[in-house]
């Protein structure tokens, strides 16, 4: 039972060997371009054929010379010059080289032969069921054939097969890679003719991209699905983030609506008082700052609430008006009702002046620390600041002690309120111009004891009544100025 299968199969090969190749491209196969003559040795049917393996090989080249064909060609030189062609094809090319005298009849049985025996994978894995009507050659291979003459002058047989997936760029592909090296082979110089049909072969045949290609092509499409994917849910989470601001903002916004509305009667119904003492006094002076600018103020405030009013989409920067305004209302607004209690002629408001009187005292302390500092001594404020050290607890002490008197005080609150006023500012041009002059002669101010020196600062660190009071005078005045600007 098996030996009549073996015998089929060998049968099979045998057919294929000795029958005509089927070729993909559509040229008079399998008759070479070149004219033949037989050999002058008759061949032989018990003999064995002798198919050269590959000799010589680059990237994608493959050189097959048999025994016989080494002496007439250069297998360097043939790889050398065609490796600069490569690259016109995605194709592997195997060139198989032999001379006449041989068994085989032509170059198309030694395409064949290296299809059949050779060492390449040129041969398609299925070419038993599908070779006649599909083609021997596999995808991605070209498999060339040369056949030298026995005797010099005798024409070279050629023979082009290419594999299934490989197609001419360009009509009569064929003929001219046998026409390629025709005039180099007629003259016996067979290395050359040799290249010139390898080079032909990667310059007139196409085959496919590799599959690698391929792969990393659809790798890169799935990779741009993902990231349009990605980008999608990015926008869409974007757009619900945005969404729920701009709800937060719309809540805000009618918040804010009635709140500038009632900081704005308030500011109207509860003005900063006016004292009938000094004209030029700190506390009048700061009174008719703030009033002159309430009226601007309150009016801004009421056009955003109007605005507003009926609800709907809030920007960012509309928001940040309304903000803004509402805390200036809420800064006036406490610096107003600073200066109605401290002018108030009741005795039950005494905490005020006693947190302004230990903040003044905290900063005096500020002073001392900052005499105390190395090199101090070659600043030119050193004789202001330990003059202040001197005088000031001593009138914050009769303050005090005013604070603590029965209704026979003689001096009136806006008085004690004017000194305390002034004796703040006296301190706080000694702190600038203390480290002014330490910043030039490059003293180092510890941190915080630089915080609390600074105008600036001390506005930030400090909260009694009198700091909030100044904070107001100074939002007042930069107010003020905008006015004006909008006024031009």
């Amino acid at each position: 039972m098996i030996r009549p299968l073996v015998s089929a199969a060998f049968a099979l090969v045998l057919t294929f060997f000795m029958s005509p190749l089927n070729a993909p491209v559509a040229q008079p196969a399998p008759a070479p371009v070149y004219p033949t003559t037989e050999s002058s040795a008759p061949a032989k049917d018990n003999e064995s054929v002798l198919i050269p393996l590959i000799s010589a090989h680059e990237d994608n080249f493959y050189l097959a010379v048999s025994d016989a064909a080494q002496a007439s060609v250069d297998q360097q030189g043939i790889v050398d010059q065609v490796r600069e062609s490569m690259g016109a094809t995605h194709a592997k090319i195997l060139v198989g080289v032999d001379k006449k005298p041989n068994n085989l009849k032509g170059a198309a049985q030694l395409v064949r032969g290296l299809l059949l025996f050779g060492d390449s994978d040129a041969l398609s894995d299925d070419w038993l069921e599908h070779g006649k009507d599909r083609g021997y050659v596999g995808k991605g291979w070209i498999v060339v054939g040369v056949m030298l003459p026995e005797r010099a002058g005798a024409p070279t047989e050629v023979f082009v097969d290419p594999g299934r997936n490989v197609r001419p760029k360009a009509d009569g592909a064929t003929e001219r890679i046998h026409l390629a090296g025709q005039q180099y082979f007629d003259s016996q110089k067979y290395t050359q003719g040799i290249i010139e049909v390898s080079k032909a072969s990667a310059t007139q045949l196409q085959a496919p991209k590799k599959a690698m290609f391929r792969s990393w092509q659809g790798v890169g499409i799935l990779a741009l699905l993902v990231l349009g994917g990605v980008l999608v849910v990015f926008i869409m989470h974007r757009r619900k983030v945005r969404a729920k601001a701009a709800n937060k903002r719309a809540q805000r916004g009618a918040q804010l609506v009635d709140l500038l509305r009632h900081r704005a009667c308030r500011l109207e119904k509860y003005r900063a008082p006016l004292p009938a003492g000094e004209p030029n006094g700190p506390t009048r002076r700061a009174s008719e700052s703030i009033n002159a600018v309430i009226p601007a103020l309150n009016a801004r405030a009421l056009l955003l609430a109007q605005n507003y009013q009926d609800g709907g989409p809030l920007s960012v920067e509309e928001l940040a008006r309304m903000e803004a305004s509402l805390a200036d209302q809420e800064l006036l607004i406490a610096a107003t009702k600073a200066l109605n209690t401290l002018l108030e002629a009741k005795r039950g408001q005494s905490a005020d002046w006693k947190a302004i009187v230990l903040t003044h005292r905290e900063r005096l302390e500020d002073t001392a620390q900052f005499l105390n500092l190395d090199s101090v001594g070659q600043l030119h404020c050193l004789p202001q600041l330990r003059t202040m050290i001197i005088e000031h607890p001593n009138r914050l002490d009769e303050i005090q002690h005013w604070v603590q008197a029965d209704a026979s005080r003689q001096q009136s609150p806006v008085q004690v309120l004017d000194q305390l006023w002034q004796m703040r500012a006296e301190l706080q041009q000694n702190h600038s111009a203390a480290l002014t002059q330490a910043r030039e002669a490059r003293l180092e101010v510890v941190g915080s004891l630089r915080q609390r020196m600074d105008a600036h600062g001390a506005r930030q660190v400090f909260t009694d009544p009198l700091t909030s009071l100044d904070v107001a005078l100074v939002r007042a005045q930069m107010l003020k100025s905008e006015n004006r600007q909008v006024s031009s």
